[in-house]
């Protein structure tokens, strides 16, 4: 199994997310100002050539004064590549990005169906519940 992650290639990190939030999941506002924002690092992986998933970070846009604080998100694995270990690949290949671009500090919107595979990496919950759409998120943050 040979991996590859790329940076910067949205046309395909768009693929992914369509298929995976709009398609499968049912989100109507998939796209927006973020991805268009020259500081947002997209990631993509591949294995063996073949696109898996893809992931997003970019500088807290909420909080300018406090520059270490990034945002992680859009994290996206095609179903036929499920289950196999990728959606950690792509979080810690964006959280080492981030950090190498000064982040400090990572905070995310999880679905709080996957809240575990977040705490599992030392993410920690704050906040309320929340709808995002249709679905229930939670914010979680970790220092990095």
């Amino acid at each position: 199994m040979d991996l590859r992650f790329e940076q910067g290639n949205f046309d395909d990190a768009r693929l992914v997310r369509t298929r995976v939030f709009m398609e499968e999941q049912g989100f109507q506002d998939e796209f927006d100002a973020v991805d268009d924002d020259p500081r947002t690092i997209h990631v993509t992986l591949y294995e063996d050539d073949a696109l898996v998933g893809c992931a997003r970070t970019f500088p807290d846009p909420d909080h300018p004064d406090q520059p270490g604080r990034w945002v992680f998100g859009r994290l996206a694995v095609l179903s036929e590549a499920r289950h196999g270990g990728f959606g950690g690949k792509l979080l810690a290949e964006s959280e080492r990005l981030a950090r190498e671009a000064g982040a400090t500090e990572m905070h995310l919107h999880a679905q709080c169906r996957v809240a575990s595979f977040y705490e599992r990496t030392g993410y920690e919950q704050y906040g309320p519940v929340e709808l995002d759409e249709h679905v229930e998120h939670i914010w979680m943050k970790k220092a990095l």
